[in-house]
């Protein structure tokens, strides 16, 4: 690892908490501290990406030069404004969360995390990367830029008609760029296209979610024990192991961008924490930004959201408003033809040409096969649908935990609408694609878990009448 490598991940890490200072504020408890690490990460490296789309006509080393004192400013400009917020008054600890003795040996579940993190690190440097969608959509993208600067990409046919070498095409050109700068910037950090240190950037943000969902299980509820557990079965995830160390896909940011925005969302739902809120919004806001699937959770995360925000008796008339604005952004957005939503075209006007009936069936128990069947998840979604069934009262009891239910349910059937009843169910059938997109919904049905299996809060004690 090189200096400027270090001091790249450093400023970014840097910003993110910076950006969390700003939003949530100054942590008041152990477990804030570890919420505040894992989404300064995320944050940070995300930021980051995008300071650098500011420096379009600069290529390879020279890019860090460039971009590191729009990074330094806008760090220090935004802790200047978090200190100035936070001026006059002492960070004042919160009530404690009430808690029971963590047993001694539960700490040993630290070192099978931390032997994997390094394992995960260790291959994710010394690996290329070489998996094909990595080189279709995100890192021929970071190439390209690190050698020629960020020169536009464009469809094949108007990159045929030019005759110049100003443009570029690729078979994944309408892809989000967010991931590919990301890339960018610790590839000129590394001072040259060092495959390796960009991929170290998975395993980090593997551990930050880590981090950040065991931090928000906490203040939501879960005893420090439980969270220690449920942090090793989220570690131990196979799936969630391989995109860590598989370097190149975007399904881990988005699982990341995700569960923190649906996990501050709850924290806002519970104890209306106005920084916990912003938070949400700004995780939801990155995921359009870092793959196509991201627009789709984000409209379906923000509907379910103001849904939920409204009065009962005007949820009805919100949903149709929704259902509405929803119908109206998607027709403007192919008559525009906007990039990022040009696919709900295509996925429709294949809704007809899907395949026979046998390959719908066989799409759909390949779907199936993939929640309960595979070793991709080590059991998870049956322990999920368990849960769902012992603790069904809690569904309709506590409302932060029935409205994930029905966000993961209803991110689940897209995903299986999705690849049954489009031409992307070969991709199901052939287990190619599905279970990266169930990916995405795996950390919060693990956070659900958490959560319907937390102690029930005691009742209020009175005090006994004492007699005349």
């Amino acid at each position: 690892m090189t200096p400027g490598l270090l001091l790249g991940w450093s400023c970014s890490v840097a910003l993110g908490a910076a950006i969390w200072l700003v939003l949530a504020g100054w942590p008041r408890r152990g477990s804030e501290w570890l919420t505040a690490a894992g989404y300064a990460v995320l944050l940070g490296f995300l930021a980051t990406g995008l300071l650098v789309g500011l420096q379009r006509e600069t290529a390879g080393a020279s890019l860090f030069a460039a971009v590191l004192p729009w990074l330094l400013t806008a760090t220090a400009l935004l802790a200047g404004i978090a200190f100035w917020r936070q001026r006059g008054r002492l960070p004042v600890a919160a009530a404690a969360l009430p808690t029971s003795p963590l047993p001694r040996w539960l700490w040993l579940l630290l070192i099978p995390i931390a032997l994997r993190f390094a394992c995960l690190l260790d291959e994710a440097v010394l690996r290329p990367v070489f998996v094909w969608d990595a080189w279709n959509a995100w890192s021929l993208k970071a190439k390209t830029w690190f050698e020629l600067g960020q020169v536009p990409f464009v469809d094949a046919p108007a990159w045929w008609q030019r005759s110049d070498t100003a443009v570029h095409t690729a078979l994944a050109w309408r892809y989000p760029e967010l991931l590919s700068r990301v890339e960018l910037w610790f590839a000129a950090a590394a001072g040259a296209w060092n495959e390796g240190a960009i991929a170290a950037a998975w395993p980090l943000l593997w551990l930050a979610l880590i981090a950040g969902c065991a931090g928000q299980w906490r203040a939501l509820g879960v005893t420090p024990a439980r969270c220690l557990v449920f942090a090793y079965l989220l570690a131990s995830l196979p799936l969630l192991s391989v995109h860590a160390g598989l370097a190149g896909y975007a399904d881990l940011w988005i699982a990341a961008a995700l569960s923190f925005a649906v996990l501050s969302w709850l924290r806002w739902l519970q104890a209306r924490e106005t920084g916990q809120l912003l938070l949400a919004v700004v995780c939801a806001a990155l995921l359009p930004l870092l793959k196509f699937e991201g627009a789709v959770w984000l409209l379906w995360l923000a509907g379910l959201a103001v849904l939920a925000a409204l009065p009962r008796r005007w949820r009805w008339l919100g949903l149709a408003c929704a259902a509405s604005l929803v119908l109206a952004a998607l027709v403007l957005s192919l008559l525009l033809q906007l990039p990022w939503l040009v696919f709900v075209r295509d996925t429709v006007s294949g809704l007809t040409a899907s395949g026979s009936e046998t390959a719908r069936l066989a799409a759909a128990l390949a779907f199936v096969n993939g929640l309960f069947g595979q070793y991709n998840w080590h059991l998870l979604w049956p322990l999920l649908a368990g849960c769902l069934i012992w603790q069904r009262e809690r569904l309709l009891r506590e409302r932060e935990t029935g409205l994930l239910a029905v966000l993961i349910g209803g991110g689940l059937v897209a995903l299986f609408a999705l690849f049954v009843f489009t031409p992307a169910a070969k991709w199901a059938a052939s287990q190619t694609a599905a279970s990266r997109l169930m990916l995405h919904w795996a950390p919060l049905a693990l956070s659900l878990v958490a959560l319907l299996l937390r102690d029930r809060p005691e009742p209020p004690r009175t005090p006994d009448a004492s007699p005349p």
